[in-house]
């Protein structure tokens, strides 16, 4: 678990130094090791945390500069692989995957949505949000 934890904070130094954190929204099982500080009060534990490290990118995607995630991610043994029928990209590590979300809209598709300025595509998901603002 140390090495994935590892992995997982180099990957957040890299998406930062490469400017991506300023649009990207870490989710999924990862960001409660964040809730787990910000929670220490309540003594949180989280139950679960998978190998997927997901990030939620909003659409439209506003990146300032171009970034090749997956040379961005090479040397540390990250290679892109397709998954699904659709070819959805993931960076699959042995310790690690990273995975790239958009919420899906309207009739929705079940077509990858290009990422040309991160050279991967995400995969539409549908959100159900309800908060005391929507």
């Amino acid at each position: 678990m140390e090495k994935r934890y590892a992995l997982f904070l180099e990957v957040l130094r890299r998406f930062q130094a490469a400017g991506l954190l300023e649009e990207l929204v870490l989710i999924g099982s990862w960001c409660q090791h964040f809730y787990r500080s910000y929670f220490a009060d309540l003594r949180y534990t989280p139950a679960i945390r998978t190998r997927d490290m997901d990030f939620l990118v909003p659409v439209p995607f506003r990146i300032k500069n171009k970034v090749d995630v997956e040379k961005l991610l090479r040397d540390e043994g990250f290679v892109v692989t397709f998954s699904g029928g659709a070819g959805y990209m993931k960076l699959m590590h042995p310790e690690l995957i990273v995975e790239f979300l958009v919420p899906e809209k309207g009739k929705g598709s079940d077509k990858p949505y290009p990422l040309p300025q991160l050279g991967m595509n995400a995969q539409p998901l549908r959100f159900f949000f309800k908060t005391q603002y929507a």
